[in-house]
């Protein structure tokens, strides 16, 4: 049986970085055989990013929301420490096992990706 992740979280970026947030999302598309998954997965996980549709003052979203396998982890984890390279941008994710395991929490700034982890009791 599978075991899945409840992945989630949010960039803040120029308006103008959306574009090159959705390139490199685009790019792994063709990407799935590296994290063992099939094209269709690949395919339905990445429907999982919503972006901002028009400006709305000076700052822009890029949302991400999916349960995922565990390969669908690391897929979403590689692309984000892709997407840290873009100045100045800025989010949070976490990921929670649904099977009560340990919970982490991926924060974006300054060009990387940290990870904490979290323990339920």
């Amino acid at each position: 049986m599978s075991r899945y992740f409840n992945v989630r979280g949010f960039l803040d970026c120029e308006y103008t970085d959306l574009a090159a947030i959705q390139a490199v999302v685009a790019q792994d598309r063709a990407r799935g055989t590296r994290f063992h998954l099939s094209e269709e997965a690949v395919s339905l996980y990445l429907d999982g990013w919503v972006y901002q549709k028009r400006e709305i003052n000076w700052i822009a979203h890029a949302f991400f929301g999916a349960s995922v396998k565990s390969e669908g982890v690391d897929l979403i984890l590689d692309q984000l420490v892709r997407l840290a390279e873009i100045p100045e941008l800025e989010g949070v994710f976490f990921v929670d096992d649904d099977e009560g395991g340990p919970s982490f929490q991926w924060d974006v700034s300054n060009g990387r990706v940290s990870t904490r982890q979290e323990f339920h009791d």
